[in-house]
């Protein structure tokens, strides 16, 4: 529905980055020649050619067009359209630099690199403009699409609702069609539309199913959306009545799967030799992330161990002297895609405490902690063994806590989507409440990661987790 802007937004679009990137080069000249940086010369060597004019201009719509800045996919969310935007902006200078090695060698670096500053600068200015002027007059940039879903199901609200957001560009969500008349619905009133009376629809409710031509007419509706419920035996028989009663109206029909049941966290979708495919549980993180993860894993867990061997020494001495029992305490736990491995952990508990075999919860003034295991828990320093786990591939500097097989063999088939991740030494619940919140909110915390998951989120987390542990909140 959202594909494209229009193309007069486009052309809009296209001649101030234009304008911008050829006026941040003018301006990157009249400041080589007035700020004292950089080795001197002559000012007509820092004049820049017509060509490189012209070159900018190219490189840039590419690059902004290759990352997605000309798509109104993500608008909606600031920080989306800025990450595209820094993204083409990284690509644009790359090429822009590399041009400049092959064919304008004499180009000032300086002046090369003011360009790029006050280009980032003016892009990203009158993008913040831009947004305030489109969200007055959003309907210039996209043509106006009237919106009609099909059902009044969390799936149907949830389509309606992201269809309000593009608002601004053109997508006007008229309302509802009911399978049947609810009994939610209220009377007519003159226009034939109805009120829900449940509030979790943004629009109301139009009519029922039998209704839809007439609702379509009323309304000149452009898009009907019907939302799918997977394995319903009378999904078939509804879309062939949907396509047969508009079939003599200029209206696209488009289907939406519900999957939320069925998915893991992601849906792909490809073309496969002229077969649409649904992918509804692929890996979570591509090969390249995975990669990433574990570079990062492994560099940090190192040095970790290197930095924190004399700390590691003397609780390993201070657990000796406190009480009998070995120092490591291990402990089998579940990770990723329900792989059993070994756990370390510093002994917190007397030898005799507990039974690996049975599960404890986790409860304050606990008798079977030891003095050191108490200071170990409260400094969650009991877990610093687990970087070994982490060297060995076992588990990963961030991740779903791993649980122990207990625990997992109660799990709701839904929580069990935590192990399509490694489990991690920290996560997003440990810096969100970590002993303080019950088991099954732990999950939709590590649900929420999974989500989310980037690098940028695990160097997050690692440094908050630092802070969670100086703060002891929740620990014990």
């Amino acid at each position: 529905m959202m594909r494209h802007y229009s193309l007069r937004y486009l052309l809009f679009l296209y001649g101030m980055d234009v304008l911008i990137v050829v006026g941040a080069l003018s301006l990157s000249y009249s400041l080589r020649i007035t700020i004292p940086f950089g080795l001197p010369a002559n000012v007509i060597t820092f004049m820049i050619p017509t060509p490189v004019y012209v070159i900018a201009s190219v490189i840039w719509l590419f690059a902004f067009q290759r990352s997605g800045v000309y798509g109104p996919r993500y608008s909606p969310e600031l920080w989306r359209e800025a990450r595209n935007l820094v993204v083409g902006q990284g690509m644009a200078a790359l090429l822009f630099f590399g041009t400049l090695y092959l064919s304008y060698r004499d180009f000032s670096r300086v002046q090369a690199g003011y360009f790029i500053v006050l280009s980032m600068m003016g892009l990203m200015g009158y993008r913040l403009v831009a947004r305030i002027i489109v969200r007055r007059f959003g309907r210039l940039i996209s043509d106006a699409r009237r919106v009609v879903v099909v059902g009044t199901d969390a799936n149907a609200a949830a389509i309606g609702e992201t269809v309000s957001q593009f608002g601004w560009a053109g997508l006007h969500l008229v309302g509802y069609v009911a399978y049947e008349a609810p009994i939610t619905m209220i009377a007519k009133a003159e226009d034939g539309d109805v009120t829900p009376l449940d509030d979790r629809l943004p629009s109301p409710i139009l009519g029922t199913l039998d209704e839809l031509a007439a609702v379509v007419a009323r309304h000149q509706a452009n898009e009907v959306v019907i939302p799918l419920k997977w394995f319903d035996d009378s999904t078939s028989s509804r879309i062939t009545q949907i396509m047969r009663m508009l079939e003599s109206f200029a209206v696209n029909i488009r289907l939406a799967p519900d999957y939320s049941d069925l998915a893991y966290f992601q849906t792909s979708a490809e073309d496969f030799s002229g077969i649409p495919l649904i992918g509804v549980r692929e890996r979570v993180f591509s090969p390249a992330q995975r990669v990433v993860k574990r570079v990062f894993d492994v560099a940090f867990s190192g040095a970790a161990l290197v930095i924190m061997s004399p700390l590691l020494g003397a609780i390993a001495l201070a657990i000796r002297l406190d009480s009998p029992g070995p120092i490591i305490y291990r402990q089998t736990r579940v990770g990723e895609y329900g792989r059993l491995f070994t756990m370390l952990k510093f002994r917190s508990m007397y030898a005799d405490a507990a039974d690996p075999g049975v599960e404890y919860s986790k409860q304050r003034e606990d008798p079977r902690v030891t003095r050191v295991g108490r200071i170990l828990r409260r400094t969650s320093m009991d877990e610093l063994p687990q970087f070994f786990n982490v060297l060995r591939g076992d588990m990963s500097l961030v991740g779903p806590r791993p649980e122990t097989p207990g625990l997992v063999s109660r799990y709701e088939w839904w929580q069990r989507k935590r192990f399509e991740v490694p489990q991690g030494l920290t996560g997003w619940w440990q810096i969100n409440g970590r002993s303080d919140k019950p088991m099954h909110q732990h999950t939709e915390d590590d649900l929420f990661y999974i989500r989310h998951y980037s690098l940028w989120l695990d160097i997050q987390i690692v440094f908050r987790t630092v802070f969670a542990i100086i703060s002891g909140k929740g620990a014990f």
